[in-house]
């Protein structure tokens, strides 16, 4: 698999956040990381992006036109 690694300076750029934000994520939240040594750790970009994507708070919707019949029904509530 040819996934992009990380360094956790990157990872603290793309999210721009702190080091001691980072550091909260990785032992509050499960923020997947790759640790070779005690200061070298590293991340996959699509490890990155899912692990965003399960802290989506809305998703976004599929925008669709408005019907004829419901603009016929709003004007007959304001009786227009």
């Amino acid at each position: 698999m040819n996934d992009k690694l990380l360094t956790k300076y990157q990872v603290m750029d793309y999210l721009n956040i702190s080091r001691r934000h980072f550091e909260k994520l990785v032992m509050e939240e499960n923020l997947p990381i790759i640790k070779i040594t005690q200061n070298k750790r590293y991340m996959r970009l699509s490890d990155l992006h899912r692990y965003l994507n399960t802290k989506m708070v809305n998703q976004p919707q599929e925008i669709t036109q408005e019907s004829e019949t419901d603009e016929f029904k709003w004007k007959n509530i304001w009786g227009k």
